[in-house]
C-alpha cells in the first residue's frame, strides 16, 4: 500500500489545481503584461507544488527547494508590479526602474541562497522581507485602484493576502526557532490549493487586464460539490487540532455519528437532484452575471429547430419541445388566435388539454394585451387578468405572446415543478422574447409555407384547366368545320365516313381531357413512329381549312419521327392557326419542309403583319399573354416552345413588320424526350 503523507497530498493537489489554472489562462487571447506574467506565475507553480509532492523536501534547506521558491517568489513580484501600474507592452515594462531592481534584488538573492553565503536564520528573515515587501505592494494596488473599480481586484488581494500573510507566519516562527513548523507546511499545499477559485474570479472581473476565463456552470457545480466534501475534511481537521493542542479524546458515539453524518450529506449532495439543482440555481444567481449559459442554450435552441421538418404533422409538438428546453421546462401548449375569438391548440407537452378557466385567461389577454408584447407570470398577482377564475383550473405559470406584424397570432404557454420554476425578472423576460421572437419567425414561415404549397396545387390546376380549355378550342374548330361542310356534303358516303372518324377523335380528345380534370395529371400517350408530312397534311386539310388563307406544305423529303403524334398535330395547328389570323385573306402561309442526315427542318412562312424584336422577345412565348382578345388563350406558342424543346429541338422566329414572320422548327430524327421535364410538365397539365 502506498503511503502518502498530508504534505505529498496537499502540494499534489496545490499542483494539479494550478496546472488546469494554468490552462484556463492558456485558451485566452489577451496579450497584456499581466496575462503572461500569471500564466508564467502559474507554470512555476506547478513546479513549484510538484517538487515538494515528489521530493519531500522543507523550503530553503537545498538548492532544489530554494531555486523554486525564489522563482516563484520572483514572478509574483513582478506580477504585482504589472498589477500595479499600466506599462502598456512588455518592453516597457522591463525599462521599468522597480522592475529592473526587482530583477536584480532577485537574481543577487538566489546567488547568496546557492552559494550558501549566509544562515538558515537569515535566508528565513530574508524571505521574510520579501513577504513584506509583497504584502506592501498589494496594499497599493487597493489603495490606488478607484472605489468602482475596487470590487474587481478584492478576490484577487485576498487570495495573494491569504497567501502570503501564510508564508509570514511561516517565515516568522521558522526565523524565530529556526525551524519549519511541520503542521504549518503540511497546511501549505492545501490553503494555496483553496485560494486559486479567488484568483479565477479576479481574472474574469478584471476588466482592463482582457483576461476573459470562461468557466461553465457545471464545472462550477462540481467543482462546489468537491468543495463542501473540502470544508468537510477540514471540520475534521479542526476537530484533531483542538482535541491534539486543548486536550479532551474522540467519544465512540461523537466520531461514529461525525462521520456517518458526513457521508450522508456527501451522498445527499451527489445523489439528490432536487439539491444539485437548487445549488446550481443558487450559484446561476450569486455567482455569474447571467442566469443561463446563453452560448449553449442558443446552440441547442438552433439545433433543435434545425432538425424541424416544417412540412411534418408533429411540426408543432417538436417546436414546442424545443421551446421548453430552452428553459428546462416540462410542461406547455401552444395556442393560435383564431377570428370570432376561437382558440385553436397547436401542440400539447406534458399536459391535459385547456381547461375552461385557461381559456377564458387567454381570451382575456388577448383582450387586454393585443398591441402589447406582455409576458405573465402566474405566480405574481395578476389583477383583473385572473379575477374570479379558479387557480386550481389554471395549470401554467408563463404565458409568452406570439407576435406578428399583423399583432397578437397566439400564445405559448408554460409549466414546470416547483423546482424548476423561475422567476420572471428583467433577464429571463429578455432571454424568452429572443428565443419567442425566434420560434415566432419559424411558425410564421410554416404558416406562409402551407399557404404557398395550396396555392401552386391551385395554380397547377389553374394552368392545366387552361391548356384543356385551349383544346376545347380546337374540338370546337373541328365541329365548325364539320358543319359547314354537312350542308353541301351530308350525302356523301365518304364524307360520313371522316364525320365518324373526326367524332371518334374528339371524343378521344375529350376523354383525355376530362381525365386530366379528375385525376389532376395529363393521359400520357404513347410514343409511336408518323410521317410528318401526312400529318401535317391532315391539319391543314381537316382543321385549317375554315379560315383563309389556306397554308401550303411544300416537302422537299419526308421523313418518321418517334413522338407524341396528336400533341405535335396540336403544336403545328397552333403555329398555322396564329399564322391565319395574323395574314390577311389575300396573304399566304407555306410550310417548308426537309431533312438532314440528323434533323427535321420546318419553316412557317407567312406575309402577315409581323411582329417587333421587342414582342417576340418578351411577349410571344409567355404563358397567357395574347394579342387576340377574348379569342385567344395565349399558350399556343408556349405549348409549341415547350413540346419542340422536350423532343430535343429548338424553335426560332425571325419577323419584320409589315412583311411577315418565319418560325423555323429544328427536331432530331431521334428524338429523346426529357423524361423529368414531361413529368413536370405533366403535373402542371401542358402535355
Amino acid at each position: 500500500m502506498i503511503d502518502i503523507s498530508a504534505e505529498q497530498l496537499g502540494f499534489g493537489i496545490a499542483a494539479i489545481s494550478y496546472f488546469i489554472f494554468a490552462l484556463l489562462i492558456l485558451t485566452t487571447k489577451s496579450n497584456s503584461v499581466q496575462r503572461g506574467l500569471l500564466f508564467a506565475f502559474s507554470v512555476v507553480s506547478v513546479v513549484w507544488a510538484g517538487y515538494y509532492a515528489w521530493s519531500l523536501q522543507l523550503p530553503y534547506v537545498n538548492s532544489g527547494s530554494y531555486l523554486v521558491e525564489n522563482s516563484r517568489n520572483l514572478l509574483l513580484s513582478l506580477f504585482l508590479l504589472a498589477a500595479l501600474k499600466h506599462h502598456g507592452d512588455w518592453q516597457n515594462f522591463f525599462l521599468n526602474k522597480s522592475v529592473i531592481a526587482t530583477l536584480l534584488g532577485f537574481v543577487l538573492w538566489t546567488a547568496v541562497g546557492l552559494n550558501h553565503w549566509m544562515s538558515q536564520h537569515l535566508i528565513y528573515v530574508g524571505n521574510l522581507l520579501i513577504a513584506i515587501l509583497q504584502l506592501a505592494i498589494l496594499e497599493a494596488i487597493y489603495r490606488k485602484t478607484n472605489v468602482q473599480q475596487r470590487w474587481q481586484f478584492k478576490p484577487l488581494l485576498i487570495a495573494l493576502a491569504v497567501c502570503i500573510l501564510f508564508d509570514f507566519v511561516l517565515l516568522a516562527e521558522s526565523a524565530l526557532f529556526a525551524r519549519i513548523d511541520s503542521h504549518l507546511w503540511q497546511a501549505r499545499g492545501f490553503i494555496f490549493t483553496l485560494m486559486i477559485p479567488f484568483l479565477v474570479i479576479a481574472i474574469r472581473r478584471i476588466e482592463a487586464w482582457g483576461i476573459n476565463v470562461y468557466i461553465s456552470r457545471d464545472i462550477v457545480l462540481q467543482s462546489t460539490l468537491v468543495m463542501a466534501a473540502g470544508v468537510y475534511l477540514l471540520l475534521l481537521a479542526i476537530t484533531g487540532f483542538y482535541l491534539r493542542y486543548i486536550g479532551g479524546s474522540w467519544s465512540e458515539l461523537l466520531q461514529t455519528s461525525f462521520i456517518v453524518l458526513g457521508f450522508a450529506l456527501m451522498l445527499l449532495l451527489v445523489l439528490s437532484g432536487t439539491i444539485r439543482r437548487r445549488l446550481k440555481v443558487f450559484i446561476e444567481k450569486h455567482f455569474f452575471a447571467n442566469s443561463f449559459d446563453y452560448r449553449e442554450k442558443w446552440l441547442a435552441l438552433t439545433s433543435g429547430l434545425k432538425q424541424i421538418d416544417i412540412s411534418h404533422v408533429d411540426r408543432h409538438h417538436k417546436i414546442l419541445q424545443v421551446w421548453l428546453q430552452s428553459i428546462n421546462y416540462g410542461k406547455g401548449a401552444i395556442v393560435q388566435y383564431r377570428p370570432q375569438g376561437e382558440l385553436k391548440i397547436l401542440a400539447l407537452h406534458g399536459r391535459a388539454p385547456l381547461t375552461e378557466a385557461e381559456v377564458t385567461l387567454l381570451q382575456r389577454y388577448q383582450s387586454q394585451y393585443a398591441n402589447q408584447n406582455w409576458q405573465i407570470d402566474l405566480t405574481e398577482p395578476q389583477g383583473a387578468l385572473t379575477a374570479d377564475l379558479a387557480k386550481d383550473q389554471l395549470k401554467l405559470q408563463l404565458l409568452l405572446p406570439i407576435r406578428t406584424k399583423a399583432g397578437l397570432w397566439g400564445v405559448c404557454i408554460m409549466q414546470a415543478g416547483n423546482e424548476q420554476k423561475l422567476q420572471l425578472n428583467w433577464e429571463l423576460r429578455d432571454y424568452l422574447s429572443v428565443v419567442s421572437e425566434q420560434i415566432a419567425t419559424l411558425l410564421l414561415l410554416m404558416q406562409h409555407s402551407d399557404k404557398l404549397s395550396e396555392n401552386a396545387q391551385f395554380i397547377a390546376f389553374s394552368r392545366m384547366s387552361a391548356f384543356v380549355v385551349h383544346d376545347l378550342k380546337n374540338v370546337k374548330a373541328q365541329l365548325d368545320l364539320t358543319l359547314r361542310n354537312a350542308q353541301k356534303h351530308r350525302h356523301n358516303p365518304e364524307f360520313i365516313d371522316d364525320t365518324f372518324s373526326t367524332l371518334e377523335s374528339m371524343q378521344q380528345r375529350l376523354d383525355n381531357m376530362l381525365l386530366q380534370l379528375t385525376t389532376k395529371q395529363s393521359n400520357e400517350r404513347p410514343q409511336r413512329s408518323f410521317s410528318v408530312a401526312e400529318i401535317i397534311s391532315q391539319v391543314i386539310e381537316q382543321r385549317c381549312a375554315v379560315k383563309s388563307p389556306q397554308p401550303e406544305l411544300i416537302v422537299r423529303q419526308d421523313c418518321q419521327l418517334m413522338l407524341d403524334q396528336h400533341r405535335f398535330a396540336n403544336v403545328m395547328f397552333h403555329l398555322l392557326d396564329n399564322a391565319q389570323h395574323a395574314t390577311p385573306s389575300t396573304g399566304s402561309i407555306k410550310v417548308y419542309m426537309q431533312t438532314t442526315s440528323t434533323d427535321l427542318l420546318l419553316n412557317i412562312c407567312d406575309t402577315g403583319c409581323g411582329m417587333s424584336a421587342d414582342f417576340i422577345e418578351h411577349r410571344l412565348f409567355k404563358p397567357f399573354d395574347t394579342t387576340k382578345g377574348n379569342a385567344g388563350m395565349g399558350i399556343g406558342v408556349y405549348d409549341a416552345q415547350v413540346f419542340i424543346e422536350q423532343a430535343g429541338g429548338s424553335i426560332k422566329v425571325s419577323s419584320t413588320i409589315g412583311e411577315g414572320t418565319t418560325f423555323s422548327i429544328h427536331l432530331p430524327l431521334q428524338s429523346e424526350v426529357d423524361e423529368e421535364e414531361t413529368t413536370y410538365l405533366s403535373a402542371q397539365g401542358t402535355l
